[in-house]
């Protein structure tokens, strides 16, 4: 492999593990010099690289530093994480925190059309980009279908795609409100913010081509990683 281009992908790497988050500065032209055993076109040829990509950014007098992340949501269409993150070219996960079988809470009830002793699957997962954790998803999702869900790939595939793909359902739409909120305190130690500060709140009902209820969803995001878009026709 080409020199710079190995240094690009170390350097990405080491970006993607968190070990360089946005807004962090990078070693030196010289210090990478020195630490890769290269000379200074080759290491200027692995920045420009990366620079290139979006992922890094040159500060006059200063140095290279880690771009800020900043994802756009379309609110036109029902997007699943990995596709708001796609255009960055960021790698995503998921840390699935706690899958449940709990008694729903009276709107989930309600949209789901059973009984509140009627349980249902509780998932909580934290979605991750380039190491950084962008939002907390709790979803709902009805007793038949959680349980086959929850036997796939949550952590590396979107639950709309496994939905899609390996469970044959037809998703329509979703019904989505967005507020801006002071972040509950359960919230706080996964999103790695504290209690109390503002972050997004999305509340999602999921469809599928029937009209029935597939997920219910409240997800908390971070004000500075995410931002919405949508174009409103007069």
């Amino acid at each position: 492999m080409v020199k710079y281009v190995a240094i690009r992908n170390d350097l990405a790497a080491r970006m993607d593990a968190g070990e360089f988050r946005p807004g962090d500065q990078l070693p030196s032209e010289h210090d990478i010099m020195a630490l890769y055993g290269v000379s200074r076109i080759t290491t200027r040829q692995a920045l420009d690289l990366l620079r290139a990509e979006g992922r890094i950014e040159a500060r006059r007098g200063k140095g290279y530093f880690v771009r800020a992340m900043l994802a756009t949501a379309e609110l036109e269409r029902l997007q699943s994480f990995g596709e708001i993150m796609a255009p960055l070219g960021l790698p995503t996960r998921s840390d699935v925190i706690e899958i449940a079988e709990v008694a729903p809470p009276p709107d989930v009830a309600l949209a789901f059309r059973i009984e509140a002793h009627n349980p249902v699957i509780r998932l909580v997962r934290a979605r991750i980009a380039a190491g950084e954790t962008v939002s907390l998803d709790e979803s709902f999702l009805p007793l038949p279908l959680g349980r086959r869900l929850i036997q796939l790939d949550l952590a590396r595939r979107d639950v709309f795609r496994l939905m899609e793909d390996q469970l044959g359902i037809g998703i329509s739409h979703a019904d989505i409100t967005l507020k801006v909120v002071p972040l509950p305190a359960e919230f706080a130690a996964p999103l790695k913010r504290q209690e109390g500060e503002n972050v997004i709140r999305l509340k999602r009902m999921t469809l599928d081509l029937r009209g029935d209820v597939l997920m219910v969803e409240t997800i908390h995001a971070r004000l500075d990683l995410l931002q919405f878009h949508i174009r409103a026709p007069r």
